[in-house]
């Protein structure tokens, strides 16, 4: 047997050769593989009992529950072996035994004990008779084995396979999912697995079984004997026992045998399993995914390891800077190599990183290399130059007369020529010898050679003097290049530092979310049942999403799980109803109401009804969809449908009749009317081509109405009509009815003068003839009163592109017709229109002019240009109510030269506007930044001018002086770069905009992004106070300091719901949008996103501002501090999201130091110390609180402690709570801790507490009605008592503020008086008073009257006492009078007066009633106003008023 070869493989099986060099075999038809040999077909060998039962081994499960005696816990014994405790009514299960039933175990186990050596004994009896029947049993084994092994040869292969040569195959996945599959838990599919593996252990041990029956030798019976007592004790496919280890240590084993196998961490699971799958230590886990996982962590670990030590290896074979250096000394070769491309480039280069602790080190070798690399290559240049002197000496060619260009030929082979780079500094060099040669000839031979030496020593030093300002030169710009390298590296850094931000918060969430996939599982499961699942696992406790986040992410999980058993539930209807007339009624309901999606879901019968109603609904709509697409894919539908749609009757309506031949067609004519035939198809011919579709036949149910569908499609006339409009309502309408202000006719006009001019301008660029560039490009606005007094017109004049007679009747006779937009069609792409600055986009701005004139008159005229080289000059009129207008050319001529002159004839109610004051307000309101072309407003003002006459001094005389104003000469600061605005310039522009004299604190100037693709500019200004409105009226913000413009046009300063909030109300803002979309009248925004970002830009870029300078500037913070305290303390209590920014721009007085941050007390704080002292009493000044008496001790220690005595702040300190971990004590309140109380401060305490418990129990009953409790102090130093609030307590300043309010005025209710008597009286065991006051408690007389007197002088002390406490703690006295009696009395005593001494009360009284009544006397109420005194008057003083509109402009009423 043993030169027997293996047994042939079985039909259709190969053997193949994997990638590890193990055998494996594989079966075509069947497509299975294994790494067992099989084998030919033989008769099943009898299965022995351990097979069998090794087979069936399922999942461990409980096999022995034992009530323990005296309790309600089970002990239970599994079928492993394992023993666990469990209890019914908590429903709690462990492995060890608890303690409070460990006494019972105990007892129960020796009673066990006891019974198993009863039936040891009576089993020693039994052991001979055992003994022999297993020998009988063995030698009948053994003839068994015999006879199977003689007739193994004679078996068939068609035989079937035993169990010991089961082939274990992957086969492939089937598409087929039965219904059933769906319900299968967990817990069946982990024992699956471990079924499995088990079945592969099998069969492992029955092929290592079938190797050693191979090689025994059947020579000798006792051979066979051996191998079948062998086989006996211990079975052929015997399964290892059950080993007990935990999860980690069978995962460490498990891998123990991957590292064993050097198996490959870039190789996947599907390639290295035939390495160790025969390996019984892969059986150690009780899954395939459990294995999985460990390979995963092996792969992780050992790519890990195996990169570390390629890195050290690299390390240790060469010096990290010698490689930095040599990379410096390859790649480095020029001097205006930059850091920024040199790091870009190398970054991931071990070399570059290798090296330096971080970038600035590298950056300083890289700057000190490029200086080390500059200084070589000056050497080197100056011996080539040295070198170059020496070869024009050596060749004798260089004599004076001698050209360049002859000789250079002569030289270029020496290496020296080649060692100038420059030819142009050859020929330099070359003419410099010449002249020294020349002045060298005219000296004496003997002092040739120093005269040529001074020569060149003079020539190197122009030299170097040259080279040492080139060499300034590259270091000024060096370091310009740095400075840019550092800004950009800096926003660089921020972006990576954001997006670091970002990917960690994606791979949080994603592994958040395979938290919730593996332990939520119920649909119904809420968050707060859920938390008590996830805080157990360490993915949840280190999980760094927040809170919202996490919560957001759960619903959307559990969304997601409903649709999913939403799907199986619509699965199982659908299996359910076979069509779309299936009522609820007609389903399963008993087995729907148990199946999985409905249980899970919790779904009763009356849900379920709703849901199935739903879902039919939705399938409805599908179907009918779908049966309209049918209708409108079918061609014979659709070409008869379209056929019958089309207008006109028969042949003369448009429908071409075929010509059939004669006799043919309809009436035997030889012509048809395809529209007539088409009217005539029946509805039957339709259906006969649909009815056998599925989308028809699904609304079989319904035939009527599927009937009523065909022949809609098939029989629905559309007609398509244009658009029409009234052009005359339609423009009364944009004048009457577009704009809500008619101020904004100028703002309009101005605007179409901008970009006229800005036209001229970019025409010029092509063609130059139309501007010869010098000649004034600017607009102009007069305004004139007629003779008469009673009427005027205001002109506005520009000298841009102008219009011919054509464009007028285009442009201004069209509707809507933007000559603007055409324009920037036309010159789309072109380099002139990238830097434009065009307004207008709708055409209508021109049609503003009505709201204020009754007539207007434009006169234009286009400059001269290739296509029009004689312009003319014309004239559009029209008026408001006229629907018509006119054009004709200009009678005057050309009086323009190119431009345009708009003539409005004003209304008899707005006369207002010929004022040149209000013409300037409107300008600089509307239109101060539009243009960047200057515009000039026509004013007139009296100066007084001498007049002289014959024979008399000469006289003033009053006389109107007219001058053109330049409006807008403040030009657009927010368009320049911030560097190249100075303070004075930011000062004027802030003056100018907000009529603000005062110089800002600060301002911010900066270029953003909305986030929605519109780019702006602003600037932020601090303004030097704050507007005592501020805070009397809580509920207004001042839109006035925020100025919104779109292309320098303003808009509105009203930004509605996104107003800033009330804290940052106050700052003043300019915004200037390059685009945005408006409504036509360019009042209002479309969109309202824009204003909720810049809402929050304008917020962000503030805080930032003030952080900066609180970084940078101390004491201009400080400043800051001063104006704005209050406001950022409101900030800080009312915008939560940006709460974590302002906190650290507080400052609070402290007992120690004037103003402190919350960090800086927090560096600050004392060992051990866990609170953040403060004490709040609201109007109080700073010195009265560090006096307090709940501050002695604190200060008397060291501690440091707020001093708040603002009302926000007791509102802000409530609001965060805690601070960096540390918690807020308020000090005045019960809870203080020093955080270093030692065991002897708390014995001497027991001490003292027992010491004075009988003084402690009398005041408790004496202040009841004031006070909860009365306890000993530990805050007190010198002060005999105080009163402080409980935890649950208001303290004093709480109770102010409560008081302040209406409602606190008015009742109160009853929660809020319980609080307020939450009080603690705390006395100072060290007070001499107190200790007296204890005394005198204690030595109370015996006798009865004196007793009484003593205890009432004390009760009064007493009350004196509590009040005086209840002052001192900030409290008010319940009763003042009764508090000011007992201290007169005390008084009295003191001094030696009767308390019984009467006082005089004898007062005079009032004169009788008076009945005339006063005379009724009126004063003007300005008079009351401004009523100046009398001294004032005569000393010539006068009050003028003048009227100031909500800009800050004075109003002149000249009309």
């Amino acid at each position: 047997m043993d030169n027997l070869g293996p047994p042939p493989l079985p039909p259709g099986w190969t053997e193949h050769v994997g990638p590890g060099g193990q055998h494996y075999y594989y079966h075509v038809s069947s497509q299975q593989s294994t790494y067992i040999r099989p084998l030919p077909s033989f008769s099943a060998f009898p299965t022995t009992p351990a097979v069998a039962e090794a087979g069936r081994k399922k999942k461990e499960r409980p096999l022995v529950k034992t009530p323990i005696p005296g309790t309600e816990w089970l002990r239970v014994k599994t079928t492993e072996g394992n023993i666990f405790y469990t209890h019914k009514g908590r429903k709690e299960s462990h492995w060890v035994v608890p303690e409070e039933i460990r006494d019972a175990v105990d007892a129960l186990e020796h009673a066990e004990s006891r019974g198993a050596e009863q039936a040891q004994s009576q089993q020693q009896h039994l052991n001979i008779t055992e003994a022999e029947l297993i020998q009988q049993e063995q030698h009948t084994e053994v003839e068994r084995v015999k006879a199977e092994l003689a007739g193994a040869a004679k078996r068939k292969p068609e035989e079937t396979t035993p169990l010991e040569e089961v082939i274990i195959t992957k086969r492939p996945r089937t598409e087929e999912v039965k219904e059933s599959d769906d319900e299968v838990t967990e817990d069946e599919h982990d024992a699956g697995e471990e079924k499995e593996s088990r079945k592969a252990a099998a069969h492992l041990a029955a092929e290592a079984g079938e190797k050693e029956m191979k090689e025994a030798s059947p020579a000798t019976v006792e051979g066979e004997e051996a191998g079948v007592n062998k086989a006996k004790e211990k079975p052929q496919l015997s399964i290892p026992d059950r080993v007990d280890l935990s999860l980690e240590e069978a995962k460490a084993l498990f891998k123990t045998l991957l590292r064993e196998k050097d198996i490959n961490p870039l190789h996947p699971w599907d390639t290295s399993l035939p390495i160790f799958v025969s390996d019984p230590r892969y059986v150690l886990l009780p899954s395939v995914s459990a294995r999985r996982e460990a390979f995963d962590e092996y792969c992780r670990d050992r790519a890990r390891e195996l990169r570390q030590q390629t890195v050290k290896k690299e390390k240790a074979e060469g010096s990290p800077k010698e490689e930095f250096e040599h990379l410096l000394v390859e790649e480095v070769k020029s001097t205006r190599c930059s850091w920024t491309d040199f790091r870009r480039t190398w970054k991931k280069d071990r070399r570059f990183y290798g090296w330096g602790r971080d970038d600035r080190e590298r950056e300083k070798r890289f700057k000190e290399f490029l200086k080390e690399l500059g200084e070589r290559k000056r050497a080197a240049a100056e011996k080539a130059e040295a070198d170059f002197f020496s070869l024009l000496r050596e060749s004798g060619l260089a004599q004076p007369g001698s050209l360049w260009k002859d000789i250079k030929r002569e030289l270029s082979h020496d290496p020296r020529y080649d060692a100038v780079g420059s030819s142009s500094l050859r020929e330099e060099l070359f003419n410099t010898f010449v002249k020294a040669r020349l002045g060298s000839l005219t000296n004496d031979k003997s002092g040739s050679i120093k005269d040529n030496e001074e020569m060149f020593k003079a020539t190197e030093t122009r030299e170097e003097d040259s080279q040492h300002r080139k060499l300034e030169r590259k270091q000024r710009a060096l370091k310009e290049r740095e400075e840019k390298v550092r800004v950009e590296r800096g926003r660089v850094e921020a972006e990576i530092g954001r997006s670091r931000v970002d990917l960690n918060k994606e791979e949080s969430e994603r592994e958040f979310r395979t938290l919730l996939t593996d332990a939520i599982r119920d649909p119904q499961l809420t968050w707060d049942a859920a938390l008590q699942e996830l805080q157990i696992d360490p993915r949840f406790i280190h999980s760094a999403l927040p809170g919202d986040r996490q919560l957001r992410i759960f619903h959307a999980y559990m969304n997601q799980l409903r649709a999913k058993h939403l799907s199986n539930l619509h699965a199982l209807f659908e299996s359910h109803t076979p069509s779309l007339a299936t009522v609820f009624s007609m389903l399963p309901i008993e087995s729907l109401s148990k199946a999985l999606p409905a249980t899970k879901l919790g779904l009763d019968v009356i849900d379920l009804e709703r849901e199935f109603e739903k879902w039919q609904r939705e399938r409805t709509h599908e179907a009918r969809n779908a049966f309209d697409d049918m209708l409108s894919e079918n061609a014979f539908v659709d070409f008869w449908g379209r056929l019958g749609k089309l207008g006109g009757e028969g042949i003369d309506g448009g429908v071409k009749a075929d010509d059939l031949g004669e006799g043919e067609g309809e009436g035997f004519g030889g012509t048809v009317d395809m529209k007539a035939l088409a009217k005539n198809v029946d509805l039957d011919d339709i259906v006969k081509v649909l009815k056998n579709d599925k989308r028809y036949i699904v609304f079989d149910h319904v035939p009527e109405q599927r009937e009523r569908w065909i022949r809609d499609a098939s029989s629905i006339y559309t007609v398509k009509h244009s658009y029409q409009s009234d052009v005359v309502r339609l423009r009364k309408i944009v004048i009457n009815s577009l704009y809500s202000n008619r101020d904004v006719f100028l703002r309009e006009l101005i605007s179409n003068a901008n970009d006229a001019l800005e036209k001229l301008r970019i025409v010029s660029l092509t063609e130059k003839g139309v501007w010869d560039g010098t000649s004034p490009l600017n607009v102009t606005v007069k305004a004139e009163r007629d003779a008469t007094g009673k009427g005027g017109r205001i002109i506005i004049t520009d000298t841009g592109i102008g219009m011919s007679a054509e464009e007028l009747a285009t442009n201004l006779g069209t509707l809507a017709k933007s000559g603007t937009s055409d324009f920037l069609a036309t010159v789309e792409g072109e380099e002139s229109s990238a830097n434009t600055n065009l307004i207008g986009a709708f055409g209508v701005g021109f049609y503003s002019s009505f709201l204020v004139a009754d007539k207007v008159t434009v006169a234009s005229v286009p400059p001269k240009s290739s296509n029009n080289p004689n312009p003319i000059q014309s004239i559009f009129s029209s008026t408001a109510d006229e629907s018509s207008f006119e054009i004709f050319p200009d009678p005057r001529g050309n009086t323009l030269g190119h431009g345009t002159e708009i003539t409005l004839v004003l209304k008899a109610d707005a006369l207002d506007y010929l004022a040149p004051s209000n013409l300037m307000k409107l300008i600089h309101h509307h239109s101060s930044f539009s243009t960047a072309f200057p515009i000039y407003l026509w004013n007139e003002v009296e100066e007084e001018i001498p007049v002289e006459e014959a024979e008399a001094a000469p006289t003033p005389e009053k006389v109107l002086v007219g001058r053109w104003e330049h409006v807008n000469s403040q030009p657009p600061l927010w368009t320049r770069d911030p560097k190249t605005v100075s303070d004075e310039e930011y000062h004027l522009l802030y003056q100018a905009t907000f009529k603000d004299f005062r110089k800002p604190l600060a301002w911010s100037h900066f270029t953003g992004d909305s986030g929605s693709g519109v780019s702006f500019r602003a600037i932020i200004y601090v303004p030097s106070y704050l507007d005592e409105t501020f805070f009397s009226k809580p509920l207004e913000s001042n839109s006035r300091d925020v100025k919104l413009l779109v292309k320098h046009v303003f808009i509105t300063s009203d930004l509605g719901e996104y107003n800033l909030p009330k804290w940052a109300s106050w700052v003043r803002v300019i915004i200037d949008a390059e685009d945005l979309p408006l409504n036509v009248s360019r009042e209002m925004l479309q969109s309202s996103a824009f204003l909720k970002q810049i809402r929050g830009i304008v917020v962000r870029r503030l805080i930032q501002l003030f952080t900066k300078i609180s970084e940078e500037d101390p004491e201009k913070f400080a400043e800051i501090s001063k104006v704005y305290r209050t406001v950022l303390k409101l900030g800080a209590a009312e915008d939560q999201k940006n709460r974590g920014k302002i906190v650290p721009l507080l400052r609070f007085d402290t007992n120690q130091r004037n103003t402190t941050s919350l960090d800086d007390y927090v560096k600050n704080k004392k060992q051990g110390q866990k609170q953040i002292f403060y004490l709040a009493d609201m109007g109080k000044p700073v010195s009265h609180l560090a006096g307090s008496v709940f501050v002695e001790k604190l200060d008397a220690r060291g501690y440091e402690v707020l001093l708040l005595n603002e009302p926000l702040d007791e509102i802000l300190v409530q609001t965060l709570r805690t601070w960096k971990g540390f918690k807020f004590q308020d000090v005045a309140k019960a809870g203080l801790d020093f955080g270093d109380d030692t065991e002897e401060d708390k014995d001497v305490m027991a001490d003292l507490q027992e010491k004075y418990a009988p003084l402690l129990e009398w005041l408790k009953f004496e202040a009841q009605e004031v006070v909860r409790d009365v306890v000993l102090s530990h805050r007190l130093v010198t002060s005999p008592c105080a009163i402080v609030a409980d935890n649950n307590g208001l303290t004093a300043n709480i109770q102010k503020l409560i008081s302040a309010t209406n409602r606190g005025v008015e009742r109160e209710d009853f929660m809020q008086t319980m609080m307020k008597k939450q009080k603690v009286l705390e006395i100072n065991p060290r007070s001499p008073l107190i200790e007296g006051l204890l005394h005198r408690v204690e030595t109370i007389a015996s006798d009865d009257e004196e007793k009484d007197r003593n205890l009432e002088e004390l009760r009064e002390v007493a009350s004196i006492l509590v009040d005086s406490a209840l002052v001192r703690s900030g409290f008010e006295v319940a009763d003042s009078n009764k508090f000011l009696s007992r201290v007169d009395r005390v008084l009295r005593r003191s001094l030696g007066v009767s308390e019984a001494a009467p006082t005089d009360d004898t007062v005079k009284p009032a004169p009788p009633v008076d009945p005339e009544m006063p005379d009724e006397t009126f004063e003007d109420q300005e008079q009351q106003l401004f009523n100046t005194p009398d001294w004032l008057e005569d000393q010539g003083f006068k009050v003028e008023i003048e009227e100031i509109d909500d800009e800050g402009n004075v109003v002149h009423d000249e009309l």
